[in-house]
């Protein structure tokens, strides 16, 4: 029998690599090396001091009605961390969207009545490098859920409601594994303006 080339070893390689990449169902179903840790989750005070809650203004001082945003504080780490070979920029992660669910403080509510509606959001393709911390903002309310139940009767009133917004984030790493991580974050909803009087 004739030996190999290393010329049709090459080709036999680089055509088993091509049949795997287009194997999608089996890139989804593989669990990635890395993982997503959320070190922290932090809003504003209606004063705009950085906290580890939230305090939503459902109407402004303006009468104008705005989102509120939220930031986590995230770092990429491996599953296994002493690797042979140490981590490579495959095992980075590139967020790609979020969802927002909101809970009562002793669990779920039900939404629209008790809790504002859940929804969806998109990261602008970030990028987070393994073992480097990073800040990712996004819209935590939306202004619609200011405008309808439960929170549009706080208009004009001092109650406050206390809620939780369950906060899970999706990405991938680069060779196409699916990479998740939740986080939660009190939120207090109120009309402020009647709550705290405005500075003379």
């Amino acid at each position: 029998m004739k030996k190999i080339t290393p010329t049709l070893k090459v080709l036999a390689v680089a055509a088993a690599f091509l049949v795997l990449a287009g194997c999608n169902s089996i890139s989804k179903t593989t669990k990635s090396s890395s993982i997503i840790v959320v070190e922290s989750l932090t809003g504003t005070s209606f004063t705009g001091e950085v906290t580890a809650y939230l305090q939503s203004d459902v109407l402004g001082s303006d009468g104008l009605v705005r989102v509120d945003n939220a930031t986590a504080n995230l770092i990429v780490r491996l599953v296994n961390p002493t690797p042979i070979d140490g981590p490579s920029q495959f095992n980075d992660v590139v967020l790609t969207n979020y969802r927002v669910t909101y809970e009562l403080p002793t669990g779920p509510g039900t939404a629209g009545v008790d809790v504002p509606l859940p929804f969806d959001g998109n990261f602008s393709t970030f990028l987070c490098p393994v073992d480097e911390a990073v800040s990712v903002p996004f819209v935590v309310v939306l202004e619609a859920a200011k405008q309808a139940a439960p929170l549009s009767p706080l208009i004009g009133t001092a109650t406050v409601l206390e809620r939780k917004a369950k906060i899970e984030i999706f990405g991938h790493d680069l060779t196409d594994h699916e990479v998740t991580a939740t986080g939660y974050l009190t939120i207090y909803f109120a009309d402020y303006q009647d709550i705290v009087p405005a500075k003379k």
